[in-house]
């Protein structure tokens, strides 16, 4: 799946609370607990996203997002790239897992390319 040209986490989430949940930067804020001037900082790449999962759910949710919604996924990327963690909160999570370990160190010794990684991870969701 080709993406479009990559943006910001505050640009997509501006963007996203405008322009479809439609919903104005204070109420947004207030729905999330979060306070509007750090929110409007965010949105401007002035402050770092936010680093916890449960704080990125609730925007996704806020926003309307579903779960099977590629842009939820986004979110929780785009908040790794630019803010303070390098990996996604939600996946994050799911190291510590049974078996994940392994299986991310077999993907990583391999120096799979970009493609091949998401023919595998359809390869998986197809079949598991």
């Amino acid at each position: 799946m080709k993406r479009k040209t990559r943006m910001e986490f505050g640009t997509l989430l501006k963007s996203l609370r405008m322009n479809e949940a439609r919903i104005g930067l204070r109420k947004f804020a207030e729905m999330v607990d979060m306070q509007a001037s750090n929110l409007s900082d965010i949105e401007r790449g002035k402050k770092a996203p936010p680093a916890a999962k449960a704080k990125i759910e609730k925007i996704c949710d806020t926003l309307g997002l579903a779960k099977s919604d590629s842009r939820r996924i986004e979110m929780f990327d785009l908040a790794a790239k630019y803010g303070k963690r390098r990996i996604p909160a939600d996946v994050a999570d799911s190291l510590m897992k049974p078996g994940v370990p392994v299986l991310v160190r077999t993907v990583a010794n391999r120096q799979l390319s970009e493609r091949k990684l998401r023919e595998l991870a359809k390869y998986i969701e197809d079949n598991y």
